[in-house]
């Protein structure tokens, strides 16, 4: 299994539109892997994870086929995970020629469905919504995804199980550790996952004041809590994602060698992780 991070950035991206922080012009002067766009992921270039309005210029620059890919995840519906407007584009006019039978299926909860129900009118049936139970393994496209409740600020907030070919992977975004509901199901059902890519919005704090995202010191709780239910062990790849520039130390470069002393891998756009 192949996960390839499109976006790695919270929702104001870094650099932050009109922000002039230490990380903003840090990441305006040295460009590179300091430049983050907003959060979407890519499993083995057919398994599409959110759909934020970088999209489009996501595909542009990682020569991604649309027309290729038939399924997307959504976590929740806040504007940096989803940008429903693009799926009108599917029809025609906007799509004038696409091959015949081409169906494009977004995968999510009920407050999913409610923000993309404009695109009920649907003649050609190109567009479709299937609604995931939480707690409910789905098959879609070869792989087995379950959908789990996060801990977020947003209507029916999701992380997902992804498994194929005995491949197992925990994509946690955005979320706060979970509660017991998630952590039960994880312990109960024997998973054990080889890479967990979890929220690190907060970058090298030791705690938060609020519950919805996670820091570096939250994710060595998550950690633990997976590693003492038999979910992760040694061999788990453990990567931090989804940046704020708000978060102290998120610069690439720092961050790299802060949350390396403590075994976690820190994502950057276009990084791809192989299981």
């Amino acid at each position: 299994m192949k996960l390839h991070y499109l976006g790695t950035a919270a929702a104001e991206g870094i650099p932050s539109l009109f922000c002039q922080c230490d990380a903003c012009e840090n990441a305006r002067k040295k460009g590179g892997k300091e430049i983050r766009t907003r959060s979407q992921a890519l499993i083995d270039d057919c398994l599409l994870i959110d759909f934020p309005a970088d999209s489009h210029a996501h595909m542009l620059k990682y020569g991604i086929d649309m027309t290729k890919i038939n399924n997307c995840l959504i976590t929740h519906i806040h504007g940096d995970h989803l940008y429903p407007g693009e799926f009108g584009y599917i029809h025609f006019p906007f799509s004038a020629r696409l091959h015949d039978g081409y169906t494009f299926t977004v995968h999510g909860s009920e407050a999913v469905k409610e923000r993309v129900e404009f695109i009920g009118n649907n003649p050609d049936g190109r567009f479709r919504f299937n609604e995931l139970a939480p707690f409910t393994p789905t098959e879609i496209d070869g792989y087995t995804v379950t959908a789990l409740k996060a801990r977020h600020g947003s209507p029916h907030p999701r992380i997902f199980i992804i498994e194929k070919n005995g491949k197992t992977l925990l994509y946690a975004h955005d979320t706060d550790i979970p509660k017991e509901e998630t952590l039960d199901y994880i312990k109960e059902s024997g998973v054990r996952f080889d890479l967990v890519s979890a929220d690190c919005t907060e970058g090298a704090y030791e705690d938060l004041s609020y519950h919805g995202h996670m820091c570096l010191g939250r994710n060595i709780k998550f950690r633990q809590i997976l590693t003492d239910m038999g979910a992760i062990d040694k061999n788990t790849k453990y990567v931090l994602n989804h940046f704020s520039h708000n978060g102290p130390s998120v610069d690439y470069e720092s961050f790299t060698e802060i949350a390396g002393k403590e075994g976690f891998t820190v994502s950057y756009d276009g990084m791809v992780v192989e299981i």
